[in-house]
Parts: C-alpha cells; sequence; structure tokens
C-alpha cells in the first residue's frame, strides 16, 4: 500500500499550487509525484420553469476560444452549494429556488487535487448580483433533451460540462417516473 510520507509546495498562483508528494511503495522504494492542487469549484445545470437550459458562450484563455459552458465557480468559502447559487446569480441573472446536489466530479486524478461539485438549479427567479468577470457572459436557452446536439456539432466540449449534462438527465427521467 502506498502512503504519503512528505509533501511540500513548488509553486503558488492565485488559480493553483503545484506540489511534490513522496510517496513510500509497498516494497519501501520512495518515489516523488508531482499535482497541481486547486480550490474545489461548483458547477450548475440551469433548468427553466419551462425546461430550457441555460448556458453562457464564455472565453476561455488557455484554448484561446469561445466555448458554450455552465455557470461555475471557485467555493473560496462558505460550502459548496452557497458558492453555486452565488455563481448562478453573478454568471446567469438567476437565484435558484431549488438546488439539487448531482455528485462530485473528480476531472483528472492522476494529477490533479480538485473536485467539482455538480449541482441542478430550478424554480429560477431574476437576481443579478456583481460579479468577477472581464466580460458580459451572452446567454443561450435551448430545450434541455437538445443539449447532445451541441455535443454532436463540437459547440459543448468540456468534459465536466458534457458529465454535468448527462447528471442532470439522469436526474431527471429517474425522478419524473417517481412521480
Amino acid at each position: 500500500m502506498k502512503k504519503v510520507i512528505a509533501e511540500r509546495e513548488v509553486f503558488k498562483t492565485s488559480i493553483f499550487t503545484i506540489k511534490e508528494i513522496d510517496l513510500k511503495l509497498k516494497n519501501d522504494k520512495k518515489i516523488t509525484f508531482n499535482l497541481v492542487e486547486k480550490k474545489d469549484s461548483s458547477l450548475i445545470v440551469p433548468i427553466t420553469d419551462d425546461g430550457k437550459l441555460i448556458l453562457i458562450k464564455e472565453y476561455f484563455a488557455a484554448i484561446d476560444d469561445y466555448q458554450l459552458s455552465l455557470p461555475k465557480g471557485r467555493v473560496d468559502s462558505g460550502n459548496p452549494l452557497e458558492a453555486a447559487n452565488r455563481e448562478l446569480q453573478e454568471e446567469i441573472g438567476y437565484k435558484a429556488g431549488e438546488l439539487i446536489s448531482l455528485g462530485t466530479l473528480i476531472v483528472s486524478p492522476g494529477n490533479t487535487r480538485h473536485k467539482t461539485h455538480v449541482y441542478l438549479a430550478r424554480k429560477l427567479a431574476k437576481n443579478k448580483l456583481p460579479g468577477d468577470e472581464d466580460e458580459e457572459m451572452e446567454l443561450t436557452k435551448i430545450p434541455f433533451e437538445h443539449f447532445e446536439k451541441f455535443i454532436d456539432k463540437k459547440q459543448l466540449t468540456e468534459a465536466r460540462v458534457i458529465a454535468s449534462l448527462y447528471l442532470a438527465r439522469r436526474y431527471l427521467q429517474t425522478h419524473k417516473k417517481k412521480r
């Protein structure tokens, strides 16, 4: 069994920290492992009362391109649920009357220490909070059941967004049957 015997910070930015971890293996061999540590985030799947999914057209500097995405943000303080409702209001101008946890995603456990908490937002009411976004985000509303068409057209490509949409669909299908 592997055991962490030491951990040290190598480099730190406002967004992430690079760490080295010394591991002791079963055979007593010691290895050093590198990882990126980031604050956890909340990602929200907002669906209006008439069944529309609200997407954001957002610029991502790492790929130098715009993409359709979902509201999301770091959990700086408080809990992921509070961060989810705050990000929803800052990014799309809606407050959720109902936030349902759909689970937690770990996208790259091989080299990243970061969790994304996923929520389904329903019973939306307009309520805009000032945010830290550098530019106005363009909103797009589509029928929720059409999200796969946007995946097929390569307009939705982020793994967390795609996984969250499928988690939301599974939740909605499961709970629709129980009514």
